[in-house]
């Protein structure tokens, strides 16, 4: 019959090739995480030699591999706390014209109908800080509603 000295030992052993098999494991995976590490690096590196190669090709010089490097880690560090950047878009008529042709052309709307028009061009933001800037200039005038919210612009 073992004594309990004995029974210790062995679970002492037991616990102890638990032990090496843990680390073993561990081990193991961190070798995984290195490698694929290792390759995701090297895609990286591939795609920007790319990159500089065909700006070289467009004629853009003066980018050099540290600079490309730098502007690398920027990007992925600003870009971390961002969800996307607003883009200023570009229209064929001013926000100003496009206002003046439409309250031109309506004969004096009221200021929700030029809003709607606004926004179905596609525009962004409101229409009502150059409505008010164009009556400043003294370019449209604006007659307050009666009984209503808003106001009629028309031609000065």
């Amino acid at each position: 019959m073992p004594t309990i000295a004995t029974h210790i030992e062995r679970l002492l052993k037991k616990t102890e090739r638990m032990k090496q098999q843990t680390v073993k494991s561990l081990l193991r995976t961190l070798k995984q995480i290195e490698q694929e590490r290792k390759t995701r690096t090297a895609d990286l590196e591939a795609a920007a030699k790319v990159i500089l190669k065909h700006l070289a090709d467009l004629g853009h010089v003066g980018i050099n591999k540290a600079a490309a490097t730098k502007a690398k880690m920027t990007a992925t560090i600003s870009n971390q706390g961002r969800k996307h950047k607003r883009v200023r878009r570009k229209f064929a008529v001013s926000g100003e014209q496009m206002i003046l042709n439409f309250v031109k052309s309506k004969s004096n709307p009221i200021g929700k109908d030029i809003e709607k028009h606004w926004s179905s061009e596609g525009r962004a933001g409101t229409a009502a800080n150059l409505l008010s800037k164009l009556v400043k200039e003294k370019r449209l005038k604006r007659t307050r509603l009666k009984d209503e919210r808003g106001s009629r612009y028309s031609l000065a």
